[in-house]
């Protein structure tokens, strides 16, 4: 049995992660599998004695599951899924159903990224750290005692290499190559640069290829990986019991953005209504050139689909270089006293990010948008850790945080003028035709300030050496200040043509007021508009309203709307308890509580608003979970499972309504789950790693707009009993590692990997109102690695692939017919493959 002080030690934080492998021996002792210790977030802790569902990997895992970018995370932990619509650098992480279907720049995920120990805001920086890493920790589930605001899905923690002092002179280097013209390398450096004081690790890291998507308009392809990042960590031992480690962090990246997919839903066999429906088949015949073989387009006349496009093809006049730049200061200042350990995490980032997306995916000039934020950022967390040898620890902290980002997109539309055939693939738009010619670009820029205060504690009572339980809490401060917003209209050429927000006094959140007949923008729908003057659904305003046509900006400024400030105060924590009933098996059972923080929208939209249309409300998650860790069969066999569920209020997500986006909070929704993790070391020479997650989820309180009647903004969709957004119902992955050959000199090891993912939306609306394409079937993914190894473990030699089958699946999805007459598609990677050689001493 252990005493309560160790105990304590393992399992009061419920931020941290172990990391199991399995270490050969040659030797005839019967295999085992390792339980690995690692300094947490708070405290040391075993995964085994820690009452919280956790997967993690060290560095010696992620080199034998070829980890290459964040994306890689979600193959190897239960109900987790990672898309990455705008590259490796910036994924979107969704835990449990818990996800970020918001592309906007200035939106903060619900699940909280930290590296070591420091929180990283910006979504566009979430993939800048993962070089020279020594561990990975996912943890599932809101975290809202230690780790605060912004992770009501759970937390990635990235812990970086610290060089150890008085550990001699190590040097570790890495490099690779692919097809794709793939060109890896790391580099590590570490020494003592005073005995028993200061030690120093520089890391150097760089991948690189020419793109997995070929561009038949010429250029380069797209869909590139060009990144570099560097590292300088000093690990000064100041005194006895005081230590600071300090960590520099630049990173780069420069290349050229994911392609997109055009697939156009505009139906030419659609007859239309009124006056075109009488002599559609006559249109069809006379005014529709081309396009014959799909009977579809875009709002251009452009059909992807009838270009014979292969797999990662496309036609693309636009798409530019990813750009972005992240410099990262962590200073960890702590001291160990006799029963108190006192810490100091203090953090700088300066981070920025550009990027031309030709989100129409064609040669034609339909959606090109320009992404450009920059943002600064500084946090302090003090914290005291307790070590008494009662019954009682606890952990407690006082956190400081703010941010500035200062947003500036631009959205150029329809250079491209809407084709004629609009009239007859989307008979409701034909009104607005006239002012979609040389309309321009829409300029947006966009200043928030956040500011966060909280103090938390968490409180471990060891009743007994079995039974242990844990309380926690946490009250948190959230400030945001709109301090700067204009959405202008410009030519193309960025010459001021009017200004939207502020200026526009109509009372229309729209661009323009289309040409109508009672409110119908479908000007040829005679037969309609009769049929709903006769029926009372056209009333008199309506009628008046066709007199309201036109641009609804005012004057070219660029003065500010009115600043906006919201002021957030929560509590969250979390109480749990376990029981251990023997060594090898120990249950638990909690309830916690998280909260994302409240956002204004940075979506355009075309009207000043209230604060209550402007202010997405923060979300809530109260989550109930039970669960257990075993370990059986001489500790050669490990199963850990949950069961969970989630009664989820106000989730914010992106909706887009023809050419605006919103940001929303569903009312209410529920997620029930079920997951476990397996490992067996079978013999010496044999392990198997399995895991299983599914997933039940539902929106309880649900309406958005009608997407598919475009002139009615009143007309909405009852999407009450829809599944959540990325929440596959099943999910799992199975590794299987073989060392096949070992002899004096060294041995070869085999690692066979895989990961499925069941059907998943894309989208709120599921299949109703034409979002039907908008998910990704079924799929799954299979990777190798061959390694030899040296006998001293000292260098290695591996050969790789990655999607073995070539499977072809995307990773997210928009549905954009209301606007432009398409789904937007971002496809996942092809069939990779490469050599790699370590070398270490």
């Amino acid at each position: 049995m252990r005493n309560s002080q160790s105990y304590f030690k393992k399992i009061t934080l419920s931020a941290s992660l172990a990391s199991l492998s399995y270490i050969p021996t040659t030797s005839l002792a019967a295999p085992m599998l390792e339980e690995v210790i690692v300094t947490g977030q708070k405290r040391s802790e075993s995964t085994q004695d820690t009452p919280v569902a956790i997967t993690g990997m060290t560095s010696d895992s992620l080199e034998k599951f070829g980890f290459a970018s964040a994306n890689d995370i979600s193959a190897q932990v239960p109900n987790m899924q990672v898309s990455g619509p705008f590259g490796d650098v910036q994924p979107i992480f969704a835990i449990r159903g818990v996800s970020m279907s918001d592309y906007s720049s200035n939106q903060a995920s619900p699940i909280g990224v930290y590296s070591d120990e420091s929180y990283m805001g910006p979504v566009y920086t979430h993939g800048m750290n993962f070089f020279d890493v020594e561990r990975l920790e996912v943890l599932r589930g809101p975290q809202g005692t230690l780790y605060g605001k912004n992770t009501t899905g759970g937390a990635i923690n990235i812990i970086t290499k610290t060089p150890i002092i008085d550990d001699g002179f190590h040097v570790n280097a890495k490099l690779g190559a692919g097809n794709y013209d793939s060109r890896v390398g790391d580099l590590g450096v570490e020494g003592t640069l005073i005995d028993e004081t200061l030690a120093v690790r520089a890391a150097y890291s760089f991948s690189r290829n020419s793109g997995y998507t070929e561009n038949r308009s010429g250029g380069p392809n797209l869909s590139s990986i060009d990144f570099q990042g560097l590292r300088l960590t000093l690990n000064w031992q100041i005194s006895e019991n005081l230590n600071n480690v300090l960590k520099l962090t630049h990173g780069q990246n420069d290349s050229m953005a994911n392609a997109s997919r055009n697939e156009p839903r505009g139906d030419l066999n659609n007859g239309g209504a009124g006056l075109f429906g009488a002599v559609g088949g006559v249109v069809s015949g006379a005014l529709l050139q081309g396009d014959a073989s799909s009977g579809y387009m875009d709002n251009t006349g452009y059909s992807a689909s009838s270009q014979n496009l292969g797999s990662h093809e496309v036609e693309d006049n636009f798409t530019g270089p990813l750009i972005v730049n992240s410099d990262m200061l962590v200073n960890k200042l702590e001291y160990l006293g006799e029963y108190h350990t006192f810490t100091s995490i203090t953090s700088v980032s300066i981070s920025d990010y550009a990027q031309k997306q030709n989100t129409d995916g064609s040669p034609e000039r339909l959606l090109e948008i320009r992404w450009a934020v920059d943002t600064e950022a500084f946090s302090q967390d003090f914290r005291v850790s307790s070590n008494y040898d009662g019954m009682i620890n606890f952990i407690g902290g006082i956190y400081y945080a703010e941010e500035e980002m200062d947003m500036h997109n631009e959205y150029a539309i329809y250079g491209t003028p809407p084709d004629v055939r609009v009239a007859i693939t989307y008979p409701g738009a034909t009104g607005y035709y006239p002012y979609l010619l040389d309309f321009g670009q829409l300029d947006q820029k966009m200043v928030t300030d956040k500011t966060s205060y909280a103090a938390y504690t968490q409180f471990r009572f060891d009743i007994s050496a079995d039974f242990g339980i844990d309380f926690g809490i946490r009250y948190t401060v959230d400030e945001i200040d709109l301090t700067y917003l204009n959405i202008s209209r410009e030519g193309y050429d960025g010459s001021p043509r009017g200004t939207y927000v502020p200026g526009n006094t109509t009372r229309h959140d729209e661009p323009f007021i289309p040409l109508n007949l009672g409110g119908d923008a479908g000007i040829v729908e005679i037969d309609l508009f009769l049929q709903n003057l006769l029926t009372g659904e056209t009333t008199l305003d309506d009628i008046l309203e066709t007199g309201e046509i036109g641009y609804t900006h005012g004057p070219y400024t660029t003065d500010s709307s009115t600043p906006m400030s919201a002021k957030e105060q929560e509590l969250t924590g979390k109480i749990g308890i376990d029981y251990r009933f023997s060594d090898d098996l120990m249950m638990y059972a909690s309830y916690s509580k998280g909260f994302r923080s409240g956002n204004f929208n940075g979506g355009v939209y075309y009207r000043e608003r209230d604060f209550d249309e402007a202010y997405a409300r923060p979300e809530y998650i109260d989550a109930y979970e039970i669960g257990f860790k075993s370990d059986f069969y001489d500790q050669r066999a490990r199963v850990n499972a949950a069961a969970f569920l989630y009664d989820y209020k106000d989730q914010q997500f992106i909706n887009v309504v023809g050419v605006s986006n919103f940001l929303e909070n569903a009312g209410g929704s529920q997620i029930a789950g079920l997951e476990a993790e397996i490992m067996f070391a079978a013999t010496e020479k044999l392990m198997f790693m399995m895991g299983l997650g599914y997933l039940d989820t539902e929106y309880t309180e649900l309406s958005l707009s009608n997407t598919e009647t475009l002139n009615n903004p009143n007309d909405e969709i009852d999407l009450a009993g829809n599944e959540l957004i990325s929440a596959p119902k099943i999910s799992g992955n199975i590794s299987i590692d073989y060392e096949i050959f070992s002899g004096d000199s060294g041995y070869i090891n085999w690692n066979v990997n895989a990961n499925y993912q069941d059907k998943q939306w894309y989208s709120a609306y599921n299949d109703k109102g034409g979002y039907e394409n908008i998910k990704q079937d079924a799929y799954a993914l299979v990777n190798t690695r061959l390694t030899w190894r040296g006998i001293n473990e000292d260098y290695s030699v591996s050969i790789w692939a990655k999607n073995i089958a070539y499977e072809e699946y995307d990773g997210y999805a928009i549905n954009l017919q209301a606007g432009f007459g398409f789904d937007y598609f971002q496809e996942g990677p092809p069939r990779t493959f490469g050599l790699d050689a370590t070398y270490k001493f």
